[in-house]
């Protein structure tokens, strides 16, 4: 069972990451299923001449490849995820359908993530979903999504209907945490009487800014204080955190130097603090700097996408990989933006991007040798699963405010989270 607690469970659901019951991923498979019977049948009797080209490579790659065919055949016989898929040849044709959709609002969660999370539960899977190569392809498969998801046939579901984006229920989750108050007043809309409020697609969408007003900057004038980074649902707080550690281990502690890909600075962090959250599908996706200081180094890290902690695999409680994120510093695609702070007293910082399904970009919109000050943005999501961690040295002594040290809290982006305690 989950060691954590029921609060951030749902929180979970609520951000829309699991979804509401089994019965909505069922019958989510059963009218992808249906499509598949209207257009050309099984894969084996026509449908692969309908398969986008991303998902004729992602095949071809899977076929061609000795070792990842056999734990793509040895996952779906250990676990069979639905009726409908029963094999990596099922499970590619939903892929082809979903990779040419735009995703709708509702209670599925992530689609790829719906169609994956019970291989990804299996001995095979983990052992398939951790290898280089194929993780690599992929990254390939999802930039064919992010085309779609960046172009203007992406705003189909930027509607009022059920299942878009601006229907009521979509509205108001995106907009709970500020009570009475509008959509078009919490985030900023290029064009508020365009039917798509002038989105120009649903990246766009995606990755809106905050209304001018909103989550200002507190305490702007205090070096001292720690700034929330992300719009984001406290996870986890870690100190004294080893530079090596068995990160695969139930418990789940952080291992810093697999978290920053064995970076040159890393030993600076040796003892110190690791402080992560998630976002919400329907909330906001920008990073904020939470230090004053200098961009001292940004450094992309490939990684994994559907690999979870093998310390749950086979957990009967549902979504285990969602219990895997302190698992997912170390071996997730993510971004690291290194920031010398002028506040002495914490020095060196990272702030650590977190890819979790799906595309999972992550965009700087910095540089190295910028000077950012506390609040400004340093970057973005796109669209799929996003986690994010601070990291700080030993000689950083942290003091949370209002309850921001605990699980399921919500993290304002640019609230006063922490201050310094000097000793």
């Amino acid at each position: 069972m989950s060691s954590h607690s029921p609060a951030l469970h749902q929180a979970f659901v609520r951000g829309g990451w699991a979804p509401r019951n089994k019965q909505v991923v069922k019958d989510w498979v059963r009218r992808n299923h249906q499509t598949r019977l209207s257009k050309k049948g099984t894969l084996s009797s026509g449908e692969e001449e309908s398969l986008i080209p991303a998902v004729q490579r992602f095949k071809k790659f899977i076929e061609g490849d000795p070792v990842i065919l056999d734990g793509f055949e040895r996952m779906f016989k250990e676990d069979p995820p639905f009726a409908e898929i029963q094999d990596y040849k099922d499970l590619l044709a939903h892929f082809n359908i979903v990779l040419q959709e735009t995703p709708s609002y509702g209670d599925l969660g992530p689609p790829i993530y719906m169609l994956m999370f019970h291989v990804m539960n299996t001995k095979s899977g983990w052992d398939t979903f951790a290898i280089e190569r194929l993780n690599a392809e992929f990254k390939e498969l999802f930039v064919s999504w992010a085309a779609h998801l960046s172009s203007p046939a992406s705003t189909d579901r930027l509607n009022k209907e059920v299942g878009g984006w601006f229907h009521e229920d979509a509205m108001k989750a995106a907009t709970e945490d500020f009570p009475g108050i509008p959509f078009g007043q919490v985030f900023f809309t290029p064009n508020p009487k365009a039917m798509t409020l002038g989105y120009k697609s649903f990246d766009e969408y995606f990755n809106r800014k905050f209304a001018s007003d909103v989550r200002q900057v507190e305490f702007p004038e205090r070096t001292d204080i720690i700034g929330g980074a992300c719009e984001s649902v406290m996870y986890k707080l870690a100190t004294d955190v080893e530079l090596s550690d068995e990160f695969w281990i139930k418990g789940e502690p952080y291992s810093l130097n697999h978290m920053l890909n064995s970076h040159r600075l890393a030993d600076q962090f040796k003892c110190g603090t690791v402080y992560q959250g998630f976002l919400q599908v329907t909330n906001y996706h920008r990073w904020h700097a939470p230090i004053a200081g200098k961009i001292v180094d940004i450094v992309d890290v490939p990684g994994t996408y559907f690999n979870m902690s093998p310390a749950l695999i086979g957990d009967t409680e549902e979504h285990p990989y969602l219990r895997s994120l302190a698992y997912l510093t170390a071996v997730a695609a993510r971004q690291l933006i290194f920031i010398d702070a002028d506040n002495k007293d914490i020095g060196l910082m990272c702030f650590i991007a977190i890819g979790m399904t799906e595309i999972s970009t992550c965009e700087a919109t910095v540089k190295i040798d910028d000077h950012v000050k506390r609040g400004d943005e340093l970057g973005m999501f796109h669209f799929g699963g996003s986690s994010h961690a601070l990291v700080f040295g030993p000689q950083v002594k942290l003091q949370f405010f209002d309850d921001y040290n605990k699980e399921g809290q919500l993290i304002r982006v640019n609230a006063a989270i922490a201050g310094v305690v000097k000793d």
